[in-house]
């Protein structure tokens, strides 16, 4: 295969430190990787593109690197395809483009004929305006935070900041104009923002959300008890799952005040003015698994 037309990125920081072993293992099974991909890092990413003017962008990484360089090329009038390498710990848009390992991924690369294009969400946050597949504010986000303190430990992590959330995150009165023409209250734990149906390793959050719909999938958790029990992660459903509890809907925009622990695909922040998000249609190319249902219960995007 000819990699003229492609470039590397890749965050050896992900996985918590394991991306750059991972890439190396995976190099001497195929071959035409490059030793050393750009590191993302290092360089100013929107630069080194328009420098390269790639054809395909393979990013190696997790969901952080993904926003990255969506971010980037997002802003570019000409706009290469995109290609996820998943070495990050959550890898929700690997998911959802059927190429959650390795395998899947490098046969999607050397076989592009498959491509869909998604929507992006847009914010007010400076430095965080562009989100890929999921903002929330809350619980959830505070989850995240958390998540911070325990960064070697993996996916127990989550489960220990998880377990941190529940005892230290209070019940905030949150404010939520939809559209520009509906303002409602709520005491609530946390609202899920999605722009696909998963987060994390296929743990489904918003089974009707679409990456190409043009709307935001948005659930209000109405306690924490609500968001812990909505747990569905391949194949195994809490058994105490319902939607009771739940609040669920679709926006083009969406105006939220009240409670200033926010995240932005997985990258955490404290904001105490409103925050306002809209959807960007039609926004950034992918290359995808030519599998019609991308190996999901719960189709990520409209065919």
């Amino acid at each position: 295969m000819s990699t003229g037309h492609i470039l590397f990125f890749i965050n050896p920081t992900a996985k918590d430190g394991a991306a750059r072993k991972l890439w190396h293992k995976a190099r001497k099974k195929y071959g035409f990787l490059p030793k050393d991909p750009i590191d993302i890092t290092k360089v100013n990413v929107s630069q080194v593109i328009s420098k390269e003017n790639p054809e395909i962008i393979a990013i190696a990484g997790g969901d952080g690197t993904v926003n990255s360089v969506c971010n980037a090329v997002s802003r570019m009038q000409k706009k290469p395809i995109l290609s996820i390498l998943p070495l990050g710990l959550g890898n929700a848009l690997s998911y959802c483009l059927g190429v959650e390992n390795m395998d899947k991924a490098v046969d999607v690369l050397t076989h592009p004929d498959k491509k869909i294009t998604i929507d992006l969400m847009k914010t007010n946050i400076p430095d965080h305006d562009r989100g890929v597949f999921n903002i929330s504010v809350g619980f959830d986000a505070r989850i995240v935070l958390n998540r911070k303190d325990y960064p070697y430990i993996g996916l127990g992590a989550y489960v220990l900041s998880g377990l941190r959330s529940l005892v230290s995150h209070p019940l905030q009165e949150i404010t939520f104009t939809i559209d520009r023409a509906v303002t409602l209250i709520a005491r609530a734990s946390s609202l899920v923002i999605a722009n696909c149906p998963v987060i994390g390793q296929n743990y489904v959050i918003s089974p009707s959300a679409k990456l190409n719909d043009g709307l935001l999938d948005c659930t209000l958790f109405s306690t924490k008890y609500a968001y812990i029990t909505n747990l569905r992660l391949h194949g195994f459903k809490h058994p105490l799952y319902s939607e009771h509890g739940k609040v669920r809907f679709k926006a083009a925009h969406i105006r939220i005040e009240g409670e200033p622990f926010v995240q932005i695909d997985g990258d955490p922040l404290q904001r105490q003015e409103g925050i306002e998000i809209e959807i960007m249609p039609k926004q950034i190319t992918f290359l995808r698994n030519s599998d019609k249902h991308i190996n999901q219960s719960h189709l990520p995007f409209i065919l």
